[in-house]
């Protein structure tokens, strides 16, 4: 098995929602066909269990299932992260072994959370998990859900670790996000929120992962041209394509819904899990214009992006 470089990690990665059969098991024959069908539409990685994927509220072996099928269907296509994070150090290990002997060419990790633990705990917990495997690691910066922020001098110690190979950077602070990449410029720092991604760009981001990446690939290919011609005027036209899709999604309950619209072209993926609540009948008919409005963004950026290349 070949592990993931810093490299390897700069693209664009959909965070996979976790599909489930009618009695709320993990569908794996489903996770396969997702990521087949992404693959062929150029999402170019895959980001397993985060929070889009209700990595926490997965057991640890419904956890590895999910890494090992998404392995399956790449096939070597793109790279397969799994989030390993979990409340003890043990279970992240547990979890990041069994994801590297099922595929995974990377792991990635929130720090550990509910109790409030100090810097050198949570530099132990990492160290721990890498310790255990052969895998590069990606901190997962993500600080509204953990209550712990790395920013430029709390993650110096971890991005000194050559086994630390980039940031999810899942937070709206581009200051820093700048700061991590000028002081550690061979590693990745890849945006996390999706409603910023022309400005993590901007700001030294070389991917993104994000909840929306799956149904929307074909905004953020676009957006990451546009940038790369330097045309900021169309990125930013773009970005407000991505950011009212995401807009809307937030209002009516961002992961219920964004799992929906994920789960349209495949007959869908199950609710997410309680205490997650389902979507009322209102909010799965907003959510169902949600994938009429990506269509409708997609069609007019695919126009653009031919616009300029002739």
């Amino acid at each position: 098995m070949v592990s993931a470089s810093a490299t390897d990690v700069s693209v664009l990665s959909a965070a996979l929602a976790t599909p489930y059969d009618s009695r709320g098991n993990v569908d794996e024959s489903k996770i396969e066909a997702v990521v087949d069908s992404y693959i062929s539409r150029g999402v170019e990685g895959m980001y397993c269990c985060g929070s889009s994927g209700e990595g926490l509220l997965l057991s640890a072996d419904e956890r590895v299932r999910v890494v090992a099928a998404a392995a399956r269907a790449s096939d070597d296509r793109v790279p397969v992260i799994a989030h390993v994070g979990a409340l003890s150090t043990r279970e992240a290990i547990d979890i990041a072994v069994r994801s590297e002997a099922e595929g995974a060419v990377a792991v990635s990790m929130v720090p550990p959370i509910y109790y409030s633990y100090g810097p050198d705990a949570i530099a132990a917990h990492y160290r721990a998990v890498m310790d255990a495997v052969s895998l590069p690691m990606i901190l997962y910066n993500i600080p509204q859900f953990t209550g712990t922020e790395f920013d430029p001098a709390s993650a110096a110690d971890l991005l000194a670790d050559e086994r630390v190979i980039g940031v999810k950077q899942t937070a709206h602070n581009m200051f820093h996000l700048e700061r991590m990449r000028h002081a550690h410029p061979d590693k990745a720092f890849i945006g996390g929120f999706d409603e910023v991604f022309v400005a993590a760009i901007a700001a030294g981001a070389s991917g993104a992962i994000g909840t929306t990446i799956g149904f929307q690939i074909e905004l953020f290919r676009a957006a990451r041209e546009f940038v790369g011609r330097g045309d900021l005027v169309a990125a930013q036209r773009v970005q407000a394509r991505i950011n009212e899709v995401v807009a809307e999604l937030v209002d009516i309950d961002v992961f219920p819904a964004a799992k929906h619209v994920s789960g349209m072209p495949f007959g869908g993926l199950g609710d997410c899990r309680a205490p997650f609540r389902p979507l009322t009948a209102e909010g799965r008919a907003r959510a169902d214009r949600v994938a009429d409005l990506v269509a409708a963004h997609v069609e007019a950026t695919e126009n653009e992006r031919g616009d300029g290349r002739r």
